[in-house]
């Protein structure tokens, strides 16, 4: 009996602490929301950052991480490749992909991260005039005036020949919207016109930026905006060198390495049929596979100094825009031998290394082909 009411005392005080408790939470859910407040003030006020953004590098033996330190132009395609301390396991002499924090802050870094504003292609209607500045690519330069990178092609017939033949300095028409530029041959009417740029003719017409009127007589000279227009796809095929192969010439592994480290500043499209990777001038670029030197070019305009590979095995690379050249024609090459320094010889706006993959005289794209 003493013992059944004992356990009844015990049991009513711990049901009163309990009360006491529930009755206490409205005041200590009021005192976590406070603090959490001014937690987050702190935060805000201190412009936390956000979480890192991986992006991919180049990984190699160096022991170290280095984006590189000079000329880094915005291109409008921002992989960033470097060297690191992560090695490979079947050979660390080479690059491969990595990843490298990249943080952005809450308020101004979001604010710098994006554009101001965006094109106004509705609002210009004629066609400006740009002049190339270092560090420009073809694909950069349409991409900051909001247009597709064949549209500046188009709109320039020198750079429609041979798009390698950019040049700081050298002005280039931009369109206000994405499509061509037609000069009015003799005896070409709107629908010619329209039927070679496969458009409707009204396309042409009812643009007010080409100023017609009915009924609409066209004269030779004339200059057109092709809204939507698209050029006739012309195939270009590269001749590459060919000689006698050397006695003591290496055969390529088939698998291709970096040929350096550094940032792509320009990737493979239809108006640029390889990939530029910038980085500091001297920068050693080595061979991305073995072979022998079938072709050695020193000029100061294209391709300027420049290092074509024969891989014996179907495959040819070009490295262009060196400084420095290491081979000479005939030479035998080792994959990962240095053949040169980063330059910016030729039709260059800044140092970087211009790297084609090619078989059968078509340029094909490097990314598919390296680590």
């Amino acid at each position: 009996m003493l013992h059944s009411v004992s356990a009844e005392k015990v049991d009513r005080s711990v049901i009163q602490r309990l009360a006491l408790e529930v009755h206490d939470l409205p005041k200590l859910a009021r005192l976590v929301g406070h603090l959490a407040l001014i937690l987050f003030f702190f935060l805000l006020s201190k412009d936390i950052q956000l979480q890192d953004i991986p992006r991919p590098l180049l990984n190699g033996y160096s022991g170290y991480s280095e984006v590189p330190d000079a000329f880094m132009p915005d291109y409008g395609y921002g992989y960033a490749y470097a060297l690191s301390s992560v090695s490979r396991a079947n050979d660390s002499r080479f690059l491969e992909r990595g990843a490298v924090p990249i943080t952005l802050r809450t308020l101004d870094g979001i604010r710098d991260a994006l554009p101001l504003h965006l094109p106004q292609r509705t609002v210009r209607t004629s066609v400006i005039t740009y002049q190339v500045q270092a560090g420009d690519s073809l694909l950069g330069i349409a991409q900051r005036f909001g247009l597709d990178g064949n549209s500046l092609l188009w709109a320039n017939d020198r750079l429609a020949d041979n798009p390698d033949f950019l040049r700081i300095g050298q002005e280039l028409n931009i369109l206000p919207v994405d499509g061509a530029y037609h000069t009015v041959a003799k005896g070409e009417t709107l629908a010619s016109i329209a039927t070679k740029y496969k458009v409707e003719p009204e396309a042409i017409s009812s643009y007010k930026g080409n100023g017609l009127t009915e009924p609409y007589s066209l004269t030779a000279g004339q200059k057109l905006i092709i809204p939507g227009g698209v050029k006739p796809y012309v195939a270009r095929r590269v001749e590459v060198a060919s000689g006698p192969v050397p006695q003591d010439a290496k055969k390529g592994t088939g698998a291709f390495a970096w040929p350096m480290s550094g940032q792509i500043s320009q990737r493979y499209w239809a108006g640029h049929l390889a990939i530029d990777i910038a980085a500091p001038k001297g920068r050693a670029i080595v061979a991305a596979d073995s072979g022998y030197v079938s072709y050695v070019q020193v000029s100061n305009t294209g391709y300027g100094r420049m290092v074509l590979i024969d891989h014996g095995n179907g495959f040819q690379t070009r490295y262009a825009h060196l400084s420095v050249i290491y081979v000479e024609v005939g030479q035998s090459v080792g994959r990962g031998e240095a053949i040169g320094q980063c330059g910016s010889t030729g039709n260059s706006t800044g140092p970087h290394l211009h790297f084609e993959v090619i078989r059968s005289g078509s340029r094909l794209n490097p990314l598919n082909y390296l680590p």
